[in-house]
């Protein structure tokens, strides 16, 4: 009634509870779940061996170096890698079992078989002789060897950057559930990243935001690395256009997730303002790892790209978590959600890349961590741009506000009034009801001003606007005309009912004046008119304004209907 609405911020508000408890879900689902085929534990015990010659059958329980199967090794050897694994206790079972090669990343595998010709497998290769690959190689296994020779595993690393893996044998049905567990995880994991960009993308163009472009670009471009990585684009997907050139699109998509998630960055959490020194720093280097990315594409700048690419990645997680606090300790309130979503992200992606090095060997989950943290990155930064946007909308509400409510009584000023009797106007007409209107102009107003001061005439127009507010119904607007002039639309009200109210208002205001305080004296008249059939709101406002002014001709404190007074 007064220009004061609660709905659009109460509505958002509920709307980022509902967020906030879809993000508890989301959680309590990926700490409770089991993370891939690792949580059902690594099978068969198994001692290992390699090298980058191929074993001598003769001595082969002595040959090359141990290491241990169910930790995370790299066999960075260009030439090639030879594995051969054996039980740790004992012989081989018998049954149905399968190796596996869990998080090969680009490497080819072959498993050389007594008696039979080499298999071979790669991520999105399609191999014959191995089953689908989601985050492993499986090679099906109808009979071990009998005599308790070991499996010979050939390595390729020639290339490609050579990923830490580590070998399990299983029984046919605990590997399929476990993968169904796995296959369930991965898809839910990248449905939650791909459903936020595909929204922060419906709002970047309905809002003309960038910053929610730039977010949508970097979920995705992520999405597609961690999709190349697990082996998800090549099955269940069957993108073959990826499975042509993994490594082409795996440096491209890290390009751009690397440029737009500080693109993202900058504006999300206004660095220019808050960390400007920061900016530039993370601006030269999203520029720096986009032409390193794309170098990589070139065969000749190849080796030296690979050997980069893996340092620039750890150095830029703690620069962009830097710039992040910077920015949240200068009072950047969303880089506290970037930091939120990204801190787990980046310690994955650090630690992971870590691993390529030898560290945290026995930590065989770090391919679904990030899974996990790339759905919970994407569902927390969803949170901090919804957030955003009702704080845009508040600070837009409240700019709203002032320009429409007059500054001095709090109802709605003569535009937007105005503004609104023209909806009143056009829904009258569409639904067939009536709509009246008042128009009320205090009595010797101007004797108040001339004898006791514009201040007593302020406080007597706003207590007036203050009565008028608790007295009326909410869908009769107030407005203030101009001067002590006021209107008041009274939407499905018909002319006998808006003389009733306008009575009912004016015997009032005369209480109200001789119980004194601000309005002491004072009296109102009041004009009413009804919107006739094809009538403007500009000839019904003129036709309750000369019904009021009939009103004061007649000896104010009175009320005159238009038809009246005409």
């Amino acid at each position: 009634m007064t220009g004061t609405s609660h709905t659009g911020r109460s509505g958002g508000r509920h709307w980022l509870r509902l967020a906030t408890a879809a993000l508890c879900v989301v959680l309590a689902w990926v700490v409770l779940a089991p993370v891939g085929r690792a949580a059902e534990g690594p099978g068969l015990a198994l001692q290992g061996r390699w090298s980058a010659q191929p074993p001598d059958t003769q001595v082969i329980a002595s040959w090359g170096q141990a290491f241990d199967p169910q930790q995370l090794h790299v066999f960075a050897d260009a030439r090639g890698s030879w594995v051969s694994l054996r039980p740790a206790r004992g012989q081989w079972p018998t049954g149905a079992y399968v190796l596996e090669v869990r998080s090969p990343g680009l490497q080819a595998v072959s498993l050389h078989a007594p008696g039979a010709m080499p298999r071979t497998a790669r991520l999105g290769a399609n191999a014959a002789d191995a089953w689908p690959m989601h985050d492993s190689l499986v090679f099906p296994l109808p009979a071990l060897p009998r005599d308790g020779g070991p499996l010979l595993l050939e390595i390729h690393s020639g290339g490609v950057i050579a990923a830490p893996m580590s070998f399990a044998v299983e029984p046919v049905d605990g590997y399929l559930r476990d993968d169904a567990r796995w296959l369930a995880f991965a898809a839910a994991c990248l449905a939650v990243m791909a459903a936020m960009a595909l929204m922060a993308l419906v709002f970047a163009f309905d809002l003309r935001d960038a910053t929610f472009a730039f977010y949508a670009v970097f979920v995705l471009a992520y999405a597609l690395i961690l999709s190349i990585q697990c082996g998800f684009a090549y099955d269940p997907l069957g993108w073959d256009w990826i499975a042509a050139a993994p490594r082409e699109w795996g440096r491209l998509a890290t390009a751009v997730s690397v440029v737009f998630a500080i693109l993202f960055l900058d504006r999300f959490a206004h660095l220019r303002r808050h960390a400007p020194g920061g900016r530039r720093l993370l601006v030269g280097y999203a520029a720096g790892t986009a032409v390193l990315s794309l170098a990589g594409m070139l065969p000749v700048a190849a080796p030296l790209v690979r050997a980069l690419v893996n340092p620039v990645l750890i150095l830029g997680g703690p620069l962009i978590v830097g710039v992040a606090i910077v920015a949240a300790c200068r009072g950047s309130r969303y880089a506290l959600f970037y930091l939120a979503g990204w801190v787990p992200l980046l310690a994955v992606t650090v630690l992971g890349s870590l691993q390529l090095y030898g560290l945290l060997a026995g930590w065989t989950g770090s391919g679904d961590a990030a899974l996990a943290a790339g759905a919970f990155d994407a569902v927390v930064l969803s949170l901090g741009l919804a957030d955003r946007s009702l704080a845009l909308r508040r600070d837009r509400d409240a700019a709203r506000r002032l320009a429409d409510i007059d500054p001095l009584t709090g109802v709605w000023n003569r535009r937007a009034w105005s503004d609104r009797l023209a909806q009143l106007e056009e829904s009258a007409r569409r639904f067939d009801r009536p709509l009246s209107l008042l128009f009320l102009d205090l009595d010797k107003f101007k004797q108040l001003n001339d004898v006791h001061g514009h201040e007593a005439g302020d406080a007597a127009l706003q207590s007036l606007a203050q009565w008028m507010g608790r007295v009326l119904r909410d869908h009769e607007q107030i407005g203030r005309y101009g001067g002590e002039e006021f209107v008041v639309s009274l939407p499905g009200t018909d002319g006998p009912r808006a003389m009733q109210v306008a009575e009912r208002l004016r015997r009032q205001v005369q209480a109200m004046g001789a119980r004194g305080g601000a309005v002491t004296g004072l009296t109102v008249s009041i004009g009413v008119a009804t919107l006739r059939p094809n009538e403007s709101t500009a000839d019904l406002i003129h036709r309750a304004d000369a019904a009021m002014y009939a009103a004061k001709a007649a000896g104010r404190n009175r009320v005159v209907r238009a038809e009246e007074g005409e």
